[in-house]
Formats: structure tokens, sequence, C-alpha cells
């Protein structure tokens, strides 16, 4: 022991006195900066006044060096970093007087050139992101077509694929982390949000969202096309939006899909959820220059429109669950942003939540805990559940294909006072919503990995014919089915959220895995025709609908009962009967009643679902005179001027279709209260979910 002792410090000795000779040539060549003692209880690159430190944890006895690199392109300078005190697994160093404009840097430990994790800022091989700086071999899309991939053979042991990327590889330049100081003057300093029950979500990708607009240029897939079509989102009626991984990610992927593990393929990976440089923004979503302040100025913009950013990240399930803590706390701090959706590492929502500045951010997750989702003091307002029981529920429904009616009506209530759950029938992880309409099978041979990606289970139909379609009769009830879609989700309790390009039926040709289709399969088609302007101006009117009737996004469960005797229960279901619901397997159609007292308003609104392929009639209460808002089995669905019914106890709506009526009580009296049998429930299903 006492031997190992003195060899280990013979073998500090000899790299101290290294290390102080490198250190000294440093300083001999570079008079313009002075080295000095660094930070080493502050992560990456810090600094005060004239000093800046770097920091950099490794294991003991490491060999580390700062590598500094001119933007002149002459040599590198490579300062030894050492540690100090107590702490001998963080290495620093600290230089006065450096211009840190003209310098990127990285570091080495023990031989090996690493990017700093908690870099500002990453520049270099970007892919696909910096159109201008590739090659003009490489401007092609970054699919393989199907007359290429016949031809693909093995030519010096490597597919024409890995030559592809070496290529890339080859051109790409050095990622180097890159300094970011920034001065960027906030003025959104009062805003505050938007509460729960107010919420309309709309998930995007900045380059898919971007790439196919017209007349933008340069600007297309960055942050700066996303601004300029911010009074889009607010038509839409969009409160919010939530962003695929904006961090640093590589897009170019070598992945092992082969179970005997002998075919390799390299495909681009365009969504971002991996491992990354979590503190940089993505430099081809920056834009021109690769600066930060332009993605604050999106943000900053989003605020004065009263509109919030959620943006998502990925962590693998073994990492510091405090390095998560890091990453959404500089986030928040530096970029103001507004929430999180964390995906990847299980079990940090109680972790996050009880961080004192992210409990007062909107943290999204998969699921937590009941006993957390029930802290409503302290959690209550920030949690919010990624609903994909919705998904599968009402597309089961929709499609007729074994949904059952029960759990439609559930999913169609289903809110908490401790929570949000966020509705949607598509997103980037499945059919875009029109092609649920469009594709009972996946079709995703452009991924190269004969379609065994993706999932098979899509609850999905091809209304009569698979793809695209010329037939009249195919393509009017798919616009129907997808008018019916986003009723379901504008008419739900919970928040809803469109996928990018569901609003104008966008397509992504039956691909449901297009994580790697940089091209106008993943891009939103932007091509204006009569079909799609009257789906925008639809979600327009739905979502006026849902602003002026608050029973339609009533931050308060439903409970089924009259349970303040305001003469009507807040909530009740009916059939072909007032106060009726049978509930059984094979009933495809529901009639909602919301009793508008209990929502401080004088009217009530009736829902009549019908999933038939038969016209279905429906009983309404009476007492009312009632006036048609939506019946999406028309054109246009969202009538400009309420169409008056009059005093009729019976409504019929048409096949597959969704209909909303208003109904004003016409005298003093409230409306009779419906005595029941002593055997019957409030909620007229015994054991129904709460």
């Amino acid at each position: 022991m006492n031997l190992f002792r003195r060899v280990n410090s013979h073998t500090e000795q000899g790299r101290d006195r290294t290390l102080q000779k490198e250190e000294e040539t440093s300083r001999e060549a570079y008079m313009n900066f002075q080295i000095c003692s660094g930070n080493h209880e502050e992560a990456g690159v810090t600094k005060k006044k004239d000093i800046i430190s770097f920091s950099k944890q490794a294991a003991r006895n490491s060999i580390c060096y700062l590598l500094l690199y001119p933007k002149d392109n002459s040599p590198a300078l490579k300062i030894p970093m050492k540690t100090q005190g107590n702490c001998d697994t963080v290495y620093t160093v600290g230089i006065q007087g450096l211009d840190w404009k003209n310098y990127d840097y990285n570091f080495e430990i023990n031989g090996e050139e690493v990017t700093d994790l908690y870099a500002r800022k990453i520049t270099g091989r970007e892919v696909w992101g910096d159109e201008a700086r590739r090659p003009k071999e490489l401007k092609s899309e970054p699919f393989i077509p199907q007359k290429e991939k016949r031809k693909m053979e093995q030519l010096q042991g490597k597919s024409i694929l890995a030559e592809k990327r070496q290529k890339e590889e080859n051109h790409a330049e050095k990622v180097k982390s890159s300094f970011y100081f920034s001065d960027f003057k906030w003025k959104d300093k009062v805003y505050e949000g938007v509460k729960k029950e107010d919420m309309v979500i709309y998930k995007l990708h900045v380059r898919g969202f971007s790439m196919g607009m017209p007349g933008n240029g340069s600007r297309r897939g960055t942050v700066e096309a996303v601004e300029r079509k911010l009074d889009y989102f607010k038509e839409l009626g969009i409160t919010t939006l939530l962003f695929m991984p904006m961090y640093k990610f590589e897009e170019l992927l070598l992945l092992d899909k082969s179970k005997q593990q002998t075919q390799r393929k390299d495909l681009i990976n365009c969504w971002g959820y991996t491992v990354g440089s979590y503190f940089a923004p993505k430099a081809s979503y920056l834009g021109k220059g690769n600066n930060p302040d332009n993605l604050k100025r999106l943000i900053q913009k989003m605020h004065e429109k009263q509109m919030e950013c959620i943006l998502e990240f990925y962590f693998p399930r073994k990492i510091n669950p405090h390095l998560i803590i890091d990453v959404l706390r500089y986030w928040n701090r530096e970029y103001h942003v507004d929430g999180f959706r964390v995906l990847g590492c299980p079990a940090v929502a109680e972790l996050l939540a009880q961080d004192s500045r992210l409990s007062g951010c909107k943290l999204f997750f998969e699921g937590f805990s009941e006993d957390l989702a029930q802290d409503r003091q302290r959690f209550g307002p920030s949690l919010f559940t990624y609903n994909e029981e919705f998904l599968y529920e009402t597309r089961k429904m929709l499609n007729r294909q074994g949904g059952s009616i029960y759990e439609f009506a559930c999913q169609m209530r289903r809110q908490q006072e401790c929570q949000g759950y966020v509705n949607f029938i598509a997103e980037n992880n499945g059919f875009t919503l029109w092609d649920v309409f469009s594709y009972e099978h996946k079709h995703n041979d452009q991924n190269l990995e004969e379609n065994r990606d993706g999932t098979d289970w899509n609850c999905s139909a091809n209304c009569g014919q698979e793809g695209i379609s010329r037939r009249r009769q195919v393509n009017e009830l798919r616009r129907r089915q997808v008018k019916n879609a986003l009723a379901v989700i504008f008419l739900a309790q919970g928040i809803p959220m469109l996928w990018m390009g569901d609003e104008c039926g966008n397509s992504q040709r039956g691909n449901n895995n297009a994580y790697c289709q940089d091209n106008e399969i993943g891009w939103k088609d932007w091509k204006r025709t009569a079909a799609s302007r009257q789906l925008i101006s639809y979600v327009e009117r739905l979502s006026g609908l849902r602003r002026e009737y608050p029973m339609l996004r009533s931050a308060h469960p439903f409970h089924l009962q009259d349970y303040n005797n305001k003469g009507c229960p807040d909530l009740s279901y009916h059939s072909d009967g007032a106060w009726k619901m049978d509930f059984g397997m094979n009933r495809g159609f529901l009639g909602m009643f919301y009793f508008g007292a209990y929502t401080g308003q004088k009217e009530n609104l009736y829902i009549a679902w019908n999933f038939q392929t038969v016209p279905q009639k429906f009983a309404l209460p009476g007492g009312m005179k009632w006036k048609l808002l939506l019946n999406t089995a028309a054109e246009p669905a969202v009538l400009e001027q309420p169409g008056e019914l009059g005093h009729i106890r019976e409504f019929q709506a048409e096949e597959q279709s969704v209909c909303l009526l208003m109904g004003e009580v016409f005298s003093e009296k409230k409306p009779r209260k419906r005595r029941r049998k002593p055997e019957e429930s409030a909620d007229s299903v015994k054991g129904e979910k709460q």
C-alpha cells in the first residue's frame, strides 16, 4: 500500500511538472491574455468581469486540457486544466482578458476531444440544417428512393448509405463548443401564462413546419419562419406551442435493426429524440449567424401575443436527475420557456415538481403517481398528463373498430382539479389526422426498414380506398371524418392538441414513423386548396365555440348530478329517449347535455355523437328553444349564424356526424327535474369511472 502511494505520488508529480511546462509554453506564445485559477463550483463556462472560467468533470488523475480554436483558423491553443482544493474530479482553468468572440473551445480528456456538456452554443457538423454549405451531391433528398434502393450493393464492404454518410462526415465541420454571453433585453416580465382550461396546444417540428413555406428563403427551417406564423396560430385559436427537441442533437444516426446485427443502415434523425448538448439550441434552427437571441426573440413575441412555449426534452434512463433539473432551470431562466415535456427518464416528475423554480412551470409527463397529482397546493397547477388513452378510444369509435361508447364518454369528460389532460388523436409518433382515415395499414418503405418500423396497431381506416383517391365519395367521407375527429378534440373536457398540419389535412403518405423523412413526407404542406382552406376555417370556428361556451372547457370535473339543486345535472347522457342511456357494447351514438347554470350561463348545450353508418334520432330535454351551432355533415360545419330549430323534442343526426345544439329555457320555470327510480344512479350507469 505504501509502495502504491509512492508510485502514485510520483506519477502525480510528473504529471504536474508536465502541465506546468505546457502552461508556461502557452503563456509565452500568447501574451494577450493571462491564465489564472478557475471556478470549480460551477460547471461549464462562467464569466465574472474579465475572467472566463472553464470547468469540466472527469475521473481522478485524468489529463485534462482546454482547447481554444481561433476563428481565423490559426493553430489551436492547448491549455492544461487542474483540480483545486479537495475537489479532485473537477478540472478548471481561468483566463483573464480573453477575446471570447474570436474563439471556440472544446476539452481534451486523456487524449479524447469532447465538447462541453454545459455549452450554451454549439457549432459545426450540421448535416441537413445548413443547406448552403452542403456540397452539391448532398443537396438531394436525404432518403433513398425505391429505384436506388434496389441497386444497393455492397461496395468494398460498405453500403451505398454508409458511403453517403462518410461523405457527409468528411465534409462536416468539427463540432465545437462556443461562447454565448447574451445582452438580450427581455420585455415579458408581466406575462403570467395561460390557464389550464383556456389552453389549446399546437405541436410542431421547427424544420418540418417551415421548410415547405413559400417565399421564406433562408428563413425556412428556422425559428424566424415560425415567428412569421404567430398570427396564423392566433387565428386558429392556439395558445400554446409545443416544440419537438430544439437542443443540439445529431442528425446522423447509425442504427442496427437486424436481429443478427450484420447489416447497418444510416438514417437521418429529424426528430431529435436522442441525447445531445442539452444547454445549446440547435444551430440550424437559429437561422443566419447561429444566434440564440433569435429563439429568445420568438418566445418574447409569443408572450406578447399571450402564447406560451413548451419544449420537449429526451433524457436517457441512466442519467443524473440533477442534470435534468440544471437543464430545465437553465432554459426557463435564460429563454423564459414556460414548460417542458420530459421523455425517456422515468420517475422524475416529483423531483421536478418540487424544484423551487420548475414548480412554477408546466410539466408534461406520460404519467405520474396519484399521490403527487393529489397534492394540489404544491404541484397541481403545474402537472399535465399526455393522455394517449384518448387517442385510441376515440379512434376506435370514429372508425367503428370495437370501441366502447362508455369509454368514449369517460374520455370526453375526463378532467381533474389537480392536473391537466392533453387530448389528441394524432401526433408525430403515428399517422397524421388525415392519414387516420386514408390508410388502413402503415406505409413506411421510405424508411428503408422494409416497413417493419412503426406501430401496426393504428385503429385507422381508409374509407374505401387505400391511400390517395380520386373518388369523390371517398374524399367526402374522409373530410367528414376529419371534421368529426377535430370536433372530438375541441369538445372534450381536457386540453385539445393539434399535430402540425392536421388543421389543413396534411398527409405523410401513410408513413406512421416519419422520424427520418426530412422531405415533403415529413414537412407540412403549405399549398392552399379549397379543401384545406375549409378545414382551417373549421378549426378557427371550433376554437371560437370552445372560447364562447365555458362548459366545453370547464376546469372542474363534472359530477353527473344536480349537486347544487339547479334543476338539472351538470352533465347528463341521453339517447333515443331523453334522460335514458344504454352503454351497451354495440352502441354507436351518445347524447351529452351540459346544463349552463353550473358554469354561469343561461344557454345549455347538447352534443349528438353519431358514429353509426345510418342516421340516428336523439331525444332532447324539454322546455327549451333549440338552435343548431355545428353539423359536420354540412358545409360550413360551424354555422355563422345559429340555425333556428324551435321547441323540438327530437333531433336527427346524419350518419357519421357530430352536431352541437344550443338550448335556451323559454319560460321562467326551471326544466322539470325527472323523478328517478330508487335503483337508478345519478350518472345513469352504475359503477361509472369518475
